[in-house]
């Protein structure tokens, strides 16, 4: 076949897929027809365009409804006890069945998403939210709002064993850091914004207005999760949908692919087995990374949920400390976002320097004598504690292969609720105790321990290739290198 000929045929293609199609297919004789190129070197060597962009506003968009709702229950504990005169060891019910309700969402989407994809458990969990957290604001009685909070939790563990698995599946590997950081930036906006309405609308209105305020988010992103994603192109060639996927990594390029062989991605049809995360060579980085996850969500909502009641107990204003608190923790986000990339610390010397600094300033907090300098320290502790989460939600989806990552992120999350259903109690206790130091020195001992545990990871994910099955090697035999996958899709 004559160039000429060829510039011939491409020209009667009229559809983008029938481009894909001929443009991968023609011309086998041609001397890189016979080789391929990997899956994870073709999506690390497209550039940053609008489908990566839609992805990331979207999943960081549902990130900032999930926070949001997240948060609320730490603003309820004074007006719904006011409300239903309840008994102080009545309430942490709430946060019980929040927990509860995350755990059964996790479980439930993380291996649905591995099983049957991300776009549409996405865009259902999201919608859970979206429903059940308006609903929340028109409870009659506790018990009800027990219940509808309990079915909004659901939506968010769906949401978060979703979201980063999701975006990450679609990123150049220049880009991952940064933009899944990014995606926890939206998050802390998120409790930002609950914070924010807490200050301004519990004092001057009621819960139940700040409550659909918290909702409304959610309702935004429910039209974009549904009208603007697309299904991850990993997820499509791992489940054995190559033409799919192939019209995917077509509208992240934006025009033909230029490139004659084939694209490299071995199915695998064993998807979404808790199991696998236990398997020989991977069941001790499960269990480590499960550690550090328990530990960070034990110190964090041990510190969150009766912080406002602490604050309140030493003369500061709950509702604006915790709304700076909140806005605390963006430039710690954009610190993270700095130095988590492989020139930088990378993400396992990044997670060391988080949870130590964290560690620290829980101890400054809990020992300095004058009110300004606690509420200084606080802020100090959540610039370093936040960030904690969103180097682990970066860390652990880059640490597993395609066909159970998903279901490895919703392991992790629903660990992470085992604290939150122990810690109101023990925060209770804590408040009551006459010693006032010993709340936030509990707490600064469990990010200690993290610290530890963080040694105990050996296997850097910074800057290094995805892997999309457990049969994968290192492998080049009749591969292209990234140079080469990066010059057939320029």
């Amino acid at each position: 076949m004559t160039m000429g000929q060829r510039n011939d045929n491409e020209s009667n293609f009229s559809e983008r897929d029938s481009e894909f199609e001929a443009l991968t297919q023609y011309d086998t004789s041609h001397e890189n027809s016979e080789k391929t190129v990997k899956l994870d070197s073709f999506i690390s060597n497209t550039k940053f365009g609008l489908l990566h962009l839609r992805m990331l506003l979207t999943t960081g968009g549902a990130y900032f409804a999930v926070c949001a709702e997240l948060v609320v229950f730490v603003f309820l504990s004074h007006p719904v006890k006011k409300e239903w005169n309840l008994n102080k060891f009545i309430f942490p019910l709430l946060p019980l069945g929040s927990g509860l309700g995350g755990i059964l969402g996790e479980c439930t989407f993380g291996i649905i998403s591995d099983k049957y994809g991300r776009k549409w458990p996405f865009a259902i969990a999201v919608s859970t939210v979206a429903l059940f957290g308006i609903a929340s604001a028109f409870a009659p009685s506790f018990l009800v709002l027990v219940i509808l909070r309990t079915c909004v939790s659901v939506g968010n563990g769906a949401v978060s064993s979703i979201v980063f698995v999701y975006l990450l599946e679609f990123l150049p590997q220049k880009n991952r850091g940064k933009c899944m950081v990014g995606v926890t930036f939206c998050g802390a906006l998120g409790a930002v914004f609950a914070g924010g309405m807490a200050w301004w609308l519990l004092e001057s209105y009621s819960w139940r207005h700040f409550m659909a305020a918290c909702a409304a988010p959610a309702f935004i992103v429910c039209i974009a999760a549904f009208c603007l994603t697309e299904e991850s192109p990993r997820f499509l060639f791992i489940s054995g949908q190559e033409h799919r996927g192939k019209m995917v990594l077509q509208k992240m390029i934006h025009e033909p692919l230029a490139w004659q062989g084939e694209i490299e991605c071995m199915p695998s049809e064993k998807r979404g087995r808790i199991s696998q995360l236990f398997a020989p060579g991977t069941r001790l980085k499960t269990i480590n990374i499960a550690l550090i996850w328990f530990l960070q969500a034990t110190g964090y909502w041990g510190v969150t949920v009766y912080l406002p009641e602490y604050m309140g107990s030493l003369g500061v204003d709950p509702y604006f400390n915790m709304f700076t608190v909140f806005i605390g923790e963006l430039p710690g986000l954009c610190l993270a976002m700095i130095m988590i990339e492989p020139y930088m610390l990378g993400r396992i010397r990044c997670l060391q320097l988080f949870s130590f600094s964290t560690c620290i300033s829980l101890l400054l907090f809990a020992f300095v004598g004058m009110d300004f300098l606690k509420a200084v320290s606080v802020i100090v502790c959540y610039f370093f504690m936040v960030p904690i989460y969103s180097i682990l939600s970066t860390f652990t989806p880059e640490a597993y292969p395609t066909h159970i990552r998903s279901t490895a992120v919703a392991t992790m999350y629903m660990i992470i609720e085992i604290p939150g259903l122990i810690t109101p109690f023990v925060g209770e206790y804590l408040l009551s105790s006459d010693i006032t130091w010993l709340y936030p020195v509990v707490w600064a001992g469990v990010f200690f321990l993290q610290a530890l545990a963080i040694c105990g990871l050996r296997s850097e994910t910074a800057g290094k290739a995805l892997k999309d099955s457990d049969k994968e090697n290192d492998s080049d035999k009749e591969t292209l290198s990234d140079e080469m996958a990066e010059s057939a899709i320029s």
